[in-house]
C-alpha cells in the first residue's frame, strides 16, 4: 500500500475573527468625533397677522381717527416691506391706542428681532406676557432673545412654557432642540422630538418641516446608543437638505457605529466635498479606515486633518497607532510624545506608549510596570488587552485568552476585549465557552456585524449550521452593501455542502466593481478546486490575480488550479511568484513539492521543496491542530518522495522525525510499516502496524458518541486490521465505509480481498466487478477478478479473462504465480498470506 500524497488548496482566512473591521484593534485609538452641528438658533422669521380680539363697538381710535387694528395692519405691511422704522412707529401708535392687546407687543417684538434689537425683543415680549402669560409666540420670542444673550437656562424655560402653551411652529422645535443638544440633554431632546412628531401629525401645514429637527433628534439617538434610529432620521434630513455637510458627517458616525464601514467612508467623503475646510471629516474617515485595517489610508486622512487645524492629542494618538501598525516604532513613539505634549496626562496615550515600550523591550520593565499601575482601571484594562493582542499575533492563544480575561475583569465595559476573548477561546477549541462569550458581546452590541460573524463561525464548529446561517443573513441585512460579509455567506454555503448556492453568490460577487476583498476570489477558486473544476478555478484565480497581483493566497490557488488542469509549467511559475511574495510561507513549497511528486514525477525536486517547507513556520491563522496536521502532511510526503527517489534510509528518517514530532499520530507508524512490507520484511512491519492500530483505535474512541464515523479513519482502520490478521473486523470497517462512500473504488477492491480471505468468493466477485467497471486498467482489480473466476471453476470464462489480461498488460505484467509478490515489491501493493497461497494454488490448478 503506497503512501498517499495530497494537495491542500489554501483557503483565505474567512473566519478573520477579530481582525474584521478593526473590532479587535491592538491599540487604544481615539474615537470618532461628533461632526459639526452647522445649525444655530433661528429667529422666528415671519410675523403673521393675528386674529383681532373681540372688542366693544366703541373701540378706541387715535387722534387722527385710526383704529388700532388699522395701525396694526399698516405695521404688518411695513414689516413685510422691511420698512423697520415705519413698522416700529406704526405699532407704537397702535399700542398707545390700545395697550391691552398682547398681539401688538408680539408684533413689536418681531420688528425688534428683525433689526437685531435683542433688548427690544425682550422688552416687547415681556409686555405681551404681562397681558397674556400663555402666549406661546411671545414665550418663544423671549426664549430666542435669551438664547442669543447667553441665558440658556432662561431660554430653555421659555421654550418649555411655549410648548406647554400649545406652540407648535417648526422654529420653536428647531431652537429648543438646538439648545438641548448643546446641553447634551438627550432624554429631553427625545421628549421634545416626540412632541414635534405629534404636532406635525395634527397640523402638518402649520407645524412645517425643517431638516435640522430630524438632525438634532438623530444626535440624541446616536448619543444614547441607538445608531439605527439616528440613521433613519439623518436619511430624512439629507432628503430635505442634501447640501448640508454636517448631515453627511453625522450619518457617517451612525454608519460607523453600526459597523457599516464602506457607507461611513462614502458619507465622510461627501461631507469633505461639501465642506473641504472642516478637519473633522478627514479625521473621522481616518478612524474608520483604521478600524478597517487600512493603516496607510488612515495616516493620509489624519495628516489631512492636521493640515486643516486639528492639531490635538487625539489626532497624534491615532497617528501613533497607525505608525505602530505599520511597524514604524520610532515614528509611533514620536507621535505619542506629540500627543502627550498636547495633553500631558492623557491616559490613552500613556497606555499605548507603555504598551509599545513593553512590546519592544525598550526601557526598564519594572519602571514600565510601575507607570502602568498609576493608570485608571480602564486604561490598565486596555494595556492588558494590547498585551493579549501581541500574544494572539504570536499564536499564543492560551496566554492571549488569560490576558483578555484579566482585561474584562478590570473593565467589564471593554467590548473589544470580550470579543477577542471569544476569539481566543474558539482558537483553543473551547467552542461552547466562545459561544457564551459572543452571546454576551452581542447583548452589549447587538448591531455589530463582527460579533455575528464570529458567532456564526463558532456555531458552525458546534454543528449548528442553521443558526450560523441566521447570523450571517442578519449581518447581510445590517450591512447590505458590505461585499466582504456576502462572500463570508458564500463561504458558509460552500463549507456546508450547499455548493450551488455558494457558486451563485461567488459568481456574482467576483464581477462586482465595488470594495471587494481578494478573499472572494481565493475562496471561490478553492471551492472549485475541491469540486474538481480546476479549469474554471484557474480562470477565477487568474482574474483575482489581475485585480490583486500582490496577494499570496490568489497566486497559490492559481498555481494549484493550473497544476490540476495540466498546465504544469505555468503552475511552477505561479508557485515561484507566490514564494517571492511571501518567502517565509511554507504552503507554496509544500504544494510545489506535491506537483513535482504526483504529476511531474520528479521526486528529487519534491524532496527539496518539502525540506524547505519544514524549515518555515506555519501560517499564523492556523490553530495548533492545523499546524500539526500541515507539518505531518509534509513529513509523510517527504518520506514518499524519498522512497520514490530510491533513498529508503532517508524515508525512514523522515517518518521517524514525524513520529518524534507527533508521537500520537498513527500515520507515520502505518507508513513505516508499509515501507517494511515493500522491502520484503513483514516481521519488521508488524510492530509498527500494532503501534499504528493502538493510536488509531484511541483516536476513534475519542470521537463523540453520536458523531458520524470519519470515512478516512474507517478506511485506515480496515487496512490496519487486515494487516494484523483481524480480517472479520477489517471487513466490518470496509462495509461501513462503503455505506458512507458507495463509489469508493479502492475500498470496493480491498473489501473484495477481505471477503476472499473470509471464504465468500461470490460476494467478493460482485465487488471486484463493480470496481472493474470503473477502472478496467487497475491490475490489482484484475487479480481479484481472476481469482474469483478460478474459484468458479468456469474454464471458458477463465480462459477469456486470461487472454484479455495478456492483451491489456502486454510487456508490463506476466500472469504467473509470482505476480502478487512482484506488485508488492515494486508498486506498493499488499496481499495477505492467505491470498498469496490461494493465488498459487489456483494458478497451479488452472
Amino acid at each position: 500500500m503506497s503512501t498517499a500524497t495530497w494537495k491542500v488548496p489554501l483557503l483565505a482566512g474567512v473566519a478573520a475573527w477579530a481582525s474584521l473591521m478593526g473590532a479587535a484593534q491592538a491599540q487604544d485609538a481615539a474615537r470618532v468625533a461628533d461632526a459639526p452641528v452647522e445649525v444655530q438658533v433661528v429667529d422666528v422669521a415671519t410675523a403673521a397677522a393675528s386674529a383681532r380680539d373681540a372688542t366693544d363697538a366703541d373701540a378706541a381710535v387715535d387722534a387722527d381717527g385710526a383704529a388700532p387694528e388699522d395701525l396694526e395692519q399698516q405695521a404688518n405691511a411695513a414689516y413685510e416691506a422691511q420698512d423697520w422704522a415705519g413698522a416700529r412707529r406704526l405699532i407704537d401708535q397702535a399700542i398707545a391706542v390700545d395697550p391691552r392687546q398682547a398681539r401688538l407687543y408680539r408684533l413689536k417684538a418681531y420688528i425688534a428681532a428683525a433689526t437685531e434689537d435683542n433688548a427690544g425683543v425682550l422688552a416687547a415680549a415681556a409686555q405681551a406676557l404681562q397681558v397674556d402669560p400663555t402666549d406661546a409666540e411671545s414665550l418663544q420670542l423671549q426664549g430666542t432673545a435669551k438664547a442669543k444673550g447667553g441665558d440658556t437656562a432662561g431660554a430653555l424655560a421659555d421654550y418649555a412654557a411655549a410648548l406647554q402653551a400649545g406652540g407648535h411652529a417648526s422654529s420653536l422645535f428647531r431652537n429648543y432642540l438646538f439648545l438641548l443638544n448643546q446641553q447634551h440633554d438627550n432624554a429631553r431632546m427625545l421628549e421634545v422630538f416626540a412632541a414635534y412628531e405629534q404636532a406635525y401629525r395634527d397640523d402638518p401645514e402649520g407645524t412645517g418641516q425643517q431638516a435640522d429637527i430630524q438632525f438634532h433628534a438623530a444626535q440624541a439617538y446616536h448619543h444614547l446608543g441607538q445608531p439605527r434610529r439616528a440613521l433613519e432620521l439623518l436619511d430624512q434630513a439629507i432628503a430635505q437638505s442634501p447640501q448640508v455637510a454636517g448631515y453627511y458627517g453625522n450619518r457617517a458616525l451612525a454608519q460607523h457605529a453600526l459597523g457599516r464601514s464602506s457607507q461611513s467612508l462614502a458619507d465622510d467623503g461627501q461631507a469633505m466635498r461639501l465642506a473641504p475646510s472642516e478637519p473633522l471629516y478627514p479625521y473621522n474617515r481616518g478612524v474608520t479606515r483604521l478600524d478597517m485595517g487600512d493603516a496607510a489610508g488612515a495616516l493620509q486622512d489624519f495628516k489631512a486633518a492636521l493640515a486643516l487645524g486639528k492639531d490635538d492629542a487625539d489626532t497624534w494618538l491615532n497617528i501613533g497607532v497607525v505608525e505602530e501598525r505599520l511597524g514604524r516604532t520610532r515614528e509611533a513613539l514620536a507621535a505619542y510624545d506629540r500627543a502627550l505634549a498636547k495633553d500631558p496626562g492623557n491616559p490613552r496615550v500613556l497606555t499605548n506608549r507603555l504598551s509599545l515600550q513593553g512590546k519592544g523591550g525598550k526601557g526598564d520593565s519594572a519602571a514600565v510596570a510601575a507607570q502602568a499601575g498609576t493608570l485608571p482601571a480602564e486604561n490598565q484594562a486596555q494595556l492588558l488587552f494590547n498585551q493579549g493582542q501581541a500574544q494572539s499575533r504570536a499564536g499564543q492563544w492560551q496566554a492571549a485568552a488569560d490576558l483578555f480575561a484579566q482585561a474584562v475583569r478590570r473593565d467589564p465595559g471593554l467590548d473589544t476585549a470580550w470579543l477577542n476573548l471569544g476569539v481566543a477561546q474558539a482558537r483553543l477549541g473551547q467552542h461552547q465557552r466562545a459561544l457564551d462569550t459572543f452571546n454576551d458581546y452581542l447583548q452589549r452590541a447587538p448591531l455589530k456585524t463582527i460579533g455575528l460573524l464570529n458567532r456564526a463561525n463558532v456555531l458552525h464548529e458546534l454543528g449548528d449550521d442553521a443558526a450560523a446561517e441566521k447570523d450571517l443573513l442578519r449581518a447581510v441585512q445590517l450591512e447590505p452593501g458590505n461585499l466582504d460579509i456576502q462572500q463570508r455567506l458564500a463561504f458558509h454555503y460552500s463549507r456546508t455542502g450547499q455548493t450551488d448556492t455558494a457558486r451563485r453568490y461567488y459568481a456574482q460577487l467576483v464581477t462586482l466593481p465595488g470594495n471587494l476583498s481578494p478573499d472572494a476570489f481565493i475562496n471561490y477558486a478553492a471551492m472549485l478546486l475541491q469540486l474538481g473544476d480546476s479549469r474554471e478555478a484557474a480562470v477565477v484565480a487568474g482574474n483575482g490575480v489581475a485585480r490583486f497581483p500582490d496577494n499570496y493566497g490568489l497566486r497559490l490557488n492559481q498555481a494549484n488550479a493550473l497544476g490540476d488542469s495540466g498546465q504544469h509549467a505555468l503552475a511552477v511559475d505561479a508557485y515561484r511568484a507566490a514564494m517571492r511574495l511571501q518567502p517565509k510561507r511554507l504552503d507554496a513549497h509544500f504544494n510545489l513539492g506535491n506537483l513535482y511528486l504526483q504529476q511531474l514525477k520528479q521526486p528529487r525536486k519534491a524532496v527539496q521543496e518539502y525540506r524547505t517547507a519544514l524549515t518555515l513556520p506555519s501560517a499564523p491563522d492556523l490553530d495548533a491542530d492545523g499546524q500539526r496536521e500541515q507539518r505531518m502532511s509534509i513529513h509523510l510526503n517527504l518520506a514518499s518522495a524519498l522512497t520514490d527517489s530510491g533513498d529508503a534510509a532517508g524515508a525512514r528518517a523522515a517518518l521517524q522525525a514525524a513520529i518524534e514530532e507527533s508521537p500520537e499520530d498513527y500515520r507515520p507508524w502505518f507508513n513505516r510499516a508499509a515501507m517494511a512490507l515493500s522491502a520484503g520484511d513483514p516481521a519488521a512491519a508488524t510492530p509498527d502496524f500494532e503501534a499504528a492500530w493502538v493510536r488509531l483505535d484511541a483516536l476513534q474512541r475519542a470521537q463523540p458518541a453520536r458523531a458520524q464515523p470519519d470515512p478516512e479513519l474507517l478506511e485506515h482502520a480496515g487496512y490496519l486490521l487486515f494487516h494484523l490478521g483481524r480480517t472479520g473486523e477489517a471487513a466490518s470497517r470496509m462495509q461501513q465505509l462503503l455505506q458512507a462512500q458507495p463509489d469508493n473504488i479502492e475500498a470496493q477492491r480491498n473489501y473484495g480481498f477481505m471477503l476472499l480471505d473470509l471464504g465468500r468468493p461470490q460476494d467478493a466477485r460482485q465487488l471486484f466487478e463493480q470496481a472493474f467497471t470503473r477502472e478496467p486498467d487497475e491490475v490489482d482489480g484484475w487479480l481479484g477478478v481472476l481469482a474469483c473466476a478460478m474459484l468458479d471453476s468456469d474454464p471458458a470464462q477463465l480462459a477469456r479473462l486470461k487472454r484479455q489480461f495478456e492483451q491489456r498488460f502486454a510487456k508490463r505484467y506476466v500472469l504467473s504465480a509470482g505476480l502478487p509478490e512482484q506488485l508488492m515489491r515494486s508498486e506498493g501493493y499488499w496481499y495477505s498470506d492467505r491470498f498469496l497461497q490461494l493465488w498459487r494454488q489456483l494458478l497451479v490448478a488452472g
